[in-house]
């Protein structure tokens, strides 16, 4: 599956899907009622941005994928090093002055912050393209392969994300303190499972909309995001195990869902969480999933990756969220879960 999709490509589909465009999305308030209808209200709250297509590139492959004439290496340390000298050889072909030269200073990388270095970063990054079981064979002469050309275009990646943000984070240290108060407002919990997993909570009843909306500066909120971020990137669970996102929608509706954040702030994160991170998503459960997330999601499958569309789960019951972390893993609360977890683990690390 490719991620490169044509305006074309998505209004051929949607058009497949709908037959009439919902009567209820100029004003901004009501919910859309058809797929046609929840593409304008996003074009009405895009700022410009194309949010679909966005979205769509993030989702698509976030796994990344394996090319003909990629390099493996046996070992995490030869993958640091070679990805090291990747880094050197395309700064050679940049001017000094050029940006593409520039991003790879990792300028607003946050990592001192978290006790890292640059290359614990590198290191991220290589375990990231490690092979998995499922995966095709890695060449016969690597007996653990980590495809480092892979793990480079994400870096890539990276650095080209960080440094087109730059200038937010780093105009204040991106630190705990920093961002406190974002972190109350959205509510977000993380564990790990009973199987090593990293778990990544959110649940809608615990977001200080109000906060979020009208007291929380909108760049704090998106400082946070990138502070969280990193916080999982360098997470050893998260890194050697994967990671589970399990959100309690809370039937909540589709504008409102849409405009917690500016739609193409929303994109921008969603780009740097789900589709840059070095993290292997393991697979994104919902709860109290609402009418339009279900017509959405069935767009969204024509165009995602198989792997990808077998990582997400649709969840009628809270019970199955304790069998499949354990109760001893839940926040307390979260959705209709009593939670047995007082402090999660940023709570216990940097705020308690």
């Amino acid at each position: 599956m490719t991620s490169e999709v044509s305006d074309d490509d998505i209004a051929a589909a949607a058009d497949k899907m709908s037959v009439s465009t919902a009567e209820s999305t100029d004003d901004g308030k009501k919910d859309p009622s058809t797929l046609k209808g929840m593409f304008a209200a996003m074009h009405l709250h895009s700022d410009g941005t194309n949010v679909m297509k966005e979205t769509i590139k993030t989702f698509s492959n976030p796994f990344g994928s394996d090319k003909k004439d990629d390099i493996f290496v046996a070992t995490k340390a030869e993958g640091i090093a070679k990805v090291k000298e990747m880094i050197d050889a395309d700064r050679q072909k940049r001017k000094e002055d050029s940006k593409k030269y520039k991003r790879w200073d990792f300028r607003a990388s946050p990592h001192e912050h978290f006790g890292m270095t640059l290359e614990d970063t590198y290191a991220a990054f290589v375990q990231w393209a490690k092979k998995e079981n499922e995966e095709s064979e890695s060449p016969s002469d690597v007996e653990v392969a980590f495809n480092i050309s892979k793990a480079f275009r994400r870096i890539e990646s990276y650095a080209d994300w960080m440094d087109d943000n730059a200038e937010e984070i780093v105009e204040a240290p991106l630190t705990a303190d920093s961002v406190k108060e974002a972190w109350k407002a959205w509510g977000m919990k993380s564990t790990i499972d009973k199987n090593g997993n990293f778990v990544w909570w959110l649940d809608f009843k615990q977001l200080d909309r109000d906060a979020i909306k009208n007291k929380v500066p909108l760049k704090d909120s998106f400082r946070y995001m990138v502070w969280y971020a990193h916080f999982i990137m360098f997470n050893e669970n998260a890194q050697n195990n994967g990671m589970l996102f399990i959100e309690a929608v809370a039937h909540a509706g589709f504008i409102e869902c849409m405009t917690l954040v500016p739609m193409k702030l929303g994109a921008k994160l969603d780009r740097l969480t789900i589709g840059i991170l070095p993290i292997k998503m393991k697979a994104l459960y919902v709860l109290q999933s609402p009418g339009w997330m279900s017509i959405m999601s069935k767009f969204m499958s024509l165009f995602i990756s198989k792997k990808m569309k077998e990582r997400i789960h649709i969840l009628e019951e809270f019970s199955e969220i304790e069998n499949t972390v354990g109760k001893e893993s839940v926040p307390m609360p979260f959705g209709e879960l009593e939670g047995t977890l007082a402090s999660d683990l940023i709570e216990a690390k940097h705020y308690s």
